[in-house]
């Protein structure tokens, strides 16, 4: 991993991150030497000076599975090679419920959350609240759709699976029309979507106050020196968020947090940053995305109807820096490393 700075607290980082070495990896230490193939980095969490966690879903012979990797730990099936212990699945350190889980699993992050697959469902076990909490906030308004509850037992909540189409994976007139329903229903979620207590300290937004932007700025700083003072500069330009009142909101608002239903609306998803904060918060998150994929927010902008102009300018560059630069780093976004500078 040329483009992240050495780190000595993690020195098999790039290791870790590599596809091909953790192949061999996997099958020494978890298959007796049988060949790994097909093998697939799906999560990664870096944390920068600290540890790095990855997980990778693999294929030995017939059998596709996954297994994890945390580096500078013993307590798991040891990988010295890469100064990290393996857990594969359904073993984790932080998720009691995991071997619990029904379903094909499609999506585990190590130590904070996994989603399986069934019929009609999705089932997921957490180490949070928060998505119990969103879909429980949400389940008795009309304004905006999103998932039931199922079943809670045992740590495994298991939500409806709406029928439709995740907005990023839409192009053309789909999407556009989806843009604009997208930001229809944020509007209706802004105005009164949730009846949620505004004064419990626990919903308040927090994501992008200063202190946390300086924080990601010097992790910025220390994984990529180049784009250091980028990111200083920008956090001493934003100073303190312009006053707005507060609403509901999504507090993780992007394309893949929503689905298209056959009736031409837009659901909901992965509610479990719900919380009360500004309604530019929301539609900042989705401007920034938009203009870091080069693709138009009008569409989204012209649903979601009017906006204070100074607030949506002040979120859309502080999620530039929280929410788009920095999980460049923490989640290793190839994609996005190179052009960190010029975002910035």
């Amino acid at each position: 991993m040329t483009l992240l700075a050495a780190d000595p607290r993690v020195p098999r980082r790039d290791a870790l991150l590599r596809p091909e070495t953790m192949a061999g990896v996997l099958s020494q230490r978890l298959h007796a030497g049988v060949p790994v193939e097909a093998c697939e980095r799906t999560y990664v969490k870096y944390r920068v000076g600290d540890s790095v966690r990855v997980v990778y879903r693999y294929r030995v012979g017939e059998t596709t599975t996954f297994a994890a990797a945390r580096s500078g730990r013993s307590d798991g099936i040891p990988a010295p090679e890469v100064d990290a212990a393996l857990y594969p699945f359904p073993h984790d350190r932080k998720l009691e419920a995991l071997p619990r889980l029904p379903g094909e699993l499609i999506a585990w992050a190590a130590e904070q959350s996994a989603t399986a697959r069934l019929d009609g469902a999705y089932a997921k076990v957490q180490r949070g609240d928060g998505e119990r909490h969103g879909l429980r906030a949400l389940a008795d308004q009309d304004a905006v759709r999103v998932p039931r509850i199922l079943s809670d037992d045992d740590g495994v909540l298991t939500i409806e699976a709406l029928p439709g189409r995740r907005l990023d994976t839409l192009a053309g007139a789909d999407r556009a029309a989806a843009l604009r329903a997208f930001g229809e229903t944020l509007a209706r979620l802004h105005t009164g979507g949730a009846n949620i207590k505004r004064d419990s300290p626990s919903l308040s937004f927090s994501r992008l106050e200063p202190a946390r932007l300086a924080t990601a700025a010097e992790v910025i700083a220390a994984a990529r020196p180049d784009a250091g003072d980028a990111a200083r500069r920008l956090v001493e330009r934003l100073g303190e968020p312009p006053a707005t009142e507060p609403v509901t909101i999504h507090g993780d608002a992007n394309l893949g947090n929503a689905v298209l239903l056959d009736d031409g609306r837009v659901a909901l998803l992965d509610l479990e940053h719900l919380a009360i904060g500004p309604a530019a918060a929301d539609v900042g998150q989705v401007v920034a995305n938009a203009l870091v994929s080069g693709t138009s927010a009008r569409a989204f902008l012209d649903g979601y109807g009017p906006i204070d102009r100074e607030a949506l300018a002040w979120y859309t560059a502080a999620s530039l820096l929280a929410r788009v630069a920095l999980p460049a780093v923490s989640r290793v976004r190839e994609d996005l490393l190179p052009r960190l500078v010029r975002l910035l």
